[in-house]
């Protein structure tokens, strides 16, 4: 079980961040670098409050299911501080090397919610699993 940082996504600061860059004529490119859309790699609405959501790094999820679709809804078990608890995969981080805040997980407002953390967060000593 890989032990990393998690950090936090599609929050509303996020969301806020990202339509902000939007209305002041930044790409799509552009406003992902300072927020996010709310949609994950595979179209889904990452923003939910009520389902456990999590992003991984390609290199960890192609490793297992491939580059296609079939990592999509892929359940994964998060623990942090003695809680597990399972989400799947609806989003993509960007690759390993690419990693600006030392992030090895992203966790939306579902999972937020189930570890009863406030956005945003960076926790530490998180582990996760394909569950």
């Amino acid at each position: 079980m890989p032990i990393v940082i998690a950090s936090s996504f599609a929050d509303p600061a996020d969301i806020a961040a990202y339509k902000k860059a939007i209305a002041a004529g930044k790409t799509e490119a552009e406003a992902l670098k300072v927020g996010d859309n709310g949609i994950g790699k595979w179209g889904d609405d990452t923003t939910r409050e009520d389902v456990p959501i999590c992003a991984l790094p390609p290199e960890d999820w192609e490793g297992k299911w491939g580059k296609g679709d079939t990592a999509r809804g892929k359940k994964v078990a998060v623990t942090y501080k003695g809680k597990t608890v399972i989400g799947e995969l609806r989003d993509t981080m960007p690759r390993k090397a690419n990693i600006k805040n030392g992030a090895g997980i992203d966790l939306n407002p579902g999972f937020a919610k189930a570890f009863g953390v406030r956005q945003p967060f960076m926790l530490k000593d998180v582990t996760w699993e394909w569950a």
